[in-house]
């Protein structure tokens, strides 16, 4: 089968449906009309087998000419509280959000775009493969909460072998598409913390226990633990991006709080983290008086995301025929993180990038931004690497 022709011949379907998603966007764990939308499209594509999984999202089922592995392949379906400007970075956008202050910021709508049709292909070609195929549609990627719904469905009734998924890239041009094994994206932590004190008046600091002047201190503590603690060769980052702490000038506040995100590679480096934050929790909470509510390990984070040696060299020679081998880019290592590696916990899979930047539509300013956009012409090759990671790997031996 050629994937690249059999997604081209469906451009037309890649950009109705991208557009549609794009127009119609809702935030984590709100998407009924998109879950909606998804099931439809399944069913007019053939599938007969369509499960929603409550809270978690859709997974549509195609079985080959007959048994064999299962092949998971993910798209995440839901939008961000980002108001999207008229135009992208250089020229007014092909579709635009009809939902104020939400937007497909992050190239979900690509990415469950690139998924339908893949399931169109697949559905038409079910002689070509043995085994199942599951489309799995995740909602609340962004709020971390779709794939633990998902997760337990699967464990307990739909294990697969392999899975694969993609994430749009604005540092690689549309047309090419990225993997390699190893490490693609760091875990991260939430970082957030209670402080609470003695409230008083600011004319007596002396009689209270200020919870501010202690979330001062541990800030910097925190901050000086990547110098004092963490390998200079390692990869590690810490940001507070959140502050709340008292109402008046002359009042000392009875708590603070404060919050942000550490992303690292390697598990040690979080375990060296969080050993250090333990340390001055104890420390600070003996020396002033105060107590420490530790709030984020308790969220429990995304996991580092490293891609299985075999299922991405089964990816990479699907990319060599889907772009070519001059279209074929390294893995883009980030420090951004994903929900996906929490699918390995069910069986290995691989990760890769959809090359989306070009001059011509605008497209090339990072996720997460209000200038994000992406080239259509990307949606035939995403596509096509879904549908021919799934057969190639059936395949396989």
């Amino acid at each position: 089968m050629d994937f690249r022709q059999e997604a081209q011949q469906r451009f037309e379907q890649l950009k109705e449906n991208r557009r549609y998603l794009h127009t119609h966007p809702e935030l984590s764990d709100q998407e009924e009309h998109t879950v909606a939308y998804i099931c439809r499209k399944l069913k007019e594509y053939g599938l007969t087998e369509i499960i929603e999984v409550p809270k978690g999202g859709v997974l549509g089922i195609i079985h080959g000419q007959h048994p064999g592995k299962t092949v998971m392949l993910r798209a995440d379906i839901d939008a961000l509280p980002i108001q999207e400007p008229e135009n992208n970075l250089t020229r007014k956008r092909l579709c635009r959000s009809s939902v104020p202050g939400v937007m497909h910021a992050c190239g979900h709508d690509g990415h469950t775009s690139c998924l339908l049709t893949a399931a169109d292909i697949l559905q038409a070609h079910t002689d070509e493969f043995p085994g199942t195929v599951i489309c799995c549609f995740e909602r609340g990627e962004e709020a971390g909460e779709g794939v633990h719904h998902l997760l337990r469905y699967f464990k307990e009734k739909m294990p697969f072998d392999v899975c694969f998924g993609m994430h749009v890239e604005p540092a690689y041009p549309c047309g090419t598409f990225g993997i390699s094994p190893g490490i693609s994206n760091a875990g991260s932590l939430a970082v957030q913390f209670r402080i609470s004190g003695r409230g008083g008046h600011a004319s007596r600091p002396d009689l209270a226990r200020s919870p501010v002047d202690v979330m001062l201190m541990m800030i910097q503590e925190l901050q000086q633990i990547r110098m004092k603690n963490i390998s200079p060769f390692e990869e590690f980052t810490l940001s507070i991006n959140k502050i709340t702490a008292g109402t008046q000038a002359n009042v000392i506040p009875e708590s603070a709080e404060f919050a942000g995100s550490a992303r690292y590679f390697h598990p040690e480096v979080r375990q060296a983290f969080e050993q250090q934050v333990d340390r001055i929790i104890a420390g600070l909470q003996e020396t002033y008086d105060v107590q420490i509510e530790d709030l984020g390990r308790s969220q429990g984070g995304a996991l580092p995301l490293i891609n299985d040696a075999e299922a991405a060299a089964i990816a990479r020679e699907t990319a060599l025929t889907v772009v070519g081998e001059e279209n074929l880019k390294p893995q883009a290592v980030t420090m951004g993180s994903e929900s996906f590696p929490r699918y390995f916990a069910v069986a290995p899979g691989c990760y890769g990038n959809l090359g989306i930047a070009s001059a011509e539509s605008g497209a090339g300013a990072w996720v997460h931004n209000p200038q994000f956009d992406l080239d259509e012409g990307a949606l035939v090759v995403g596509a096509a690497m879904h549908a021919g990671f799934a057969v190639n790997y059936l395949n396989s031996h």
